[in-house]
């Protein structure tokens, strides 16, 4: 299961490498083609083809990070689309800094490669943070957030290189599909080695579905805004439970007084669960195991 999960954020990274490689191709030929017109205070708008291209780079990644809890899960279209529009937004500015930063730092360092690497690397550590700001209750997870900045160097030292050797036209696609892949790699990796337990619903339309715990803390109803979404379940409430984590022990608690939460069809408040223990949220069923 773990593997599959790392095998789909490294497709989505794939993804969102060649969404930054079409929004720069569509986004330069704009600008040529503007820029032809002679509109007024265009080229003082845009003076840096650098740090342009920063904000269409992280356009394109931040579309896709943000959106792959809610992809891997199968969230609604509605869900999705509003975490991708979320993730491309806060995406091309990050781009913006981050590569603006990179331009100031050339005035310092020798080689204007370090420079570019430390743009990819600020870029992949802050998209990896706003994802954890926007999904994660637990608070910054430092590890995750460290894999995204350590897979950015890697996807943008890749990417220099290949510069280096004058790949450009298609083969700028290459570089740009590496740094995707590099940074959601690395991130899958780190939340591969935090994820120990999981919930699978054993009942009603979404029977099979696994939830991962790879957080400290999750909250789980029929309400969008959920870190697990039950759906089509009666009697589940907005916000129905909390699911935590605490050192080894793993701890559900009932979330809503309206709302009922059993543990092997003994209501609880707060209970810890072991392997093998059947929820009830509902009418839902899920079991939690260890992998």
């Amino acid at each position: 299961m773990k593997s599959t999960r790392s095998l789909h954020n490294a497709v989505l990274g794939l993804l969102g490498g060649l969404a930054s490689w079409t929004l720069m191709q569509s986004g330069f030929h704009a600008f040529d083609a503007l820029s032809v017109t002679g509109l007024s205070g265009l080229n003082i708008i845009w003076l840096n083809k650098f740090i342009f291209e920063g904000a269409l780079v992280g356009l394109g990644l931040g579309m896709v990070l943000q959106a792959r809890v809610s992809l891997w899960y199968h969230y609604e279209l509605v869900h999705i689309l509003s975490k991708m529009f979320i993730g491309a937004f806060i995406g091309a500015i990050l781009g913006l800094i981050c590569f603006s930063i990179g331009e100031l730092l050339q005035v310092w360092l020798v080689l204007p490669a370090l420079s570019r690497i430390a743009s990819w690397t600020l870029l992949g550590l802050l998209l990896v943070g706003t994802t954890e700001l926007f999904h994660s209750r637990s608070g910054f997870l430092r590890p995750r957030i460290i894999s995204g900045g350590i897979g950015g160097a890697i996807g943008g030292g890749i990417f220099e290189l290949l510069l280096l050797y004058q790949m450009t036209g298609p083969d700028h696609l290459l570089g740009l599909i590496l740094v995707g892949f590099s940074i959601s790699l690395f991130v899958g990796i780190t939340e591969n080695r935090a994820t120990s337990f999981a919930l699978r619903v054993v009942s009603g339309k979404q029977e099979g579905q696994i939830f991962l715990l790879d957080q400290n803390r999750f909250t789980l109803g029929y309400g969008s805004q959920n870190d697990f979404i039950l759906k089509g379940y009666a009697e589940v409430c907005d916000l129905h439970a909390n699911i935590l984590k605490k050192g080894k022990e793993v701890i559900i608690e009932n979330a809503d007084e309206g709302g009922e939460v059993l543990v092997n069809y003994r209501l609880v408040d707060q209970q810890s669960m072991k392997k093998g223990d059947v929820i009830k949220i509902g009418t839902a069923l899920l079991q939690y195991y260890e992998i």
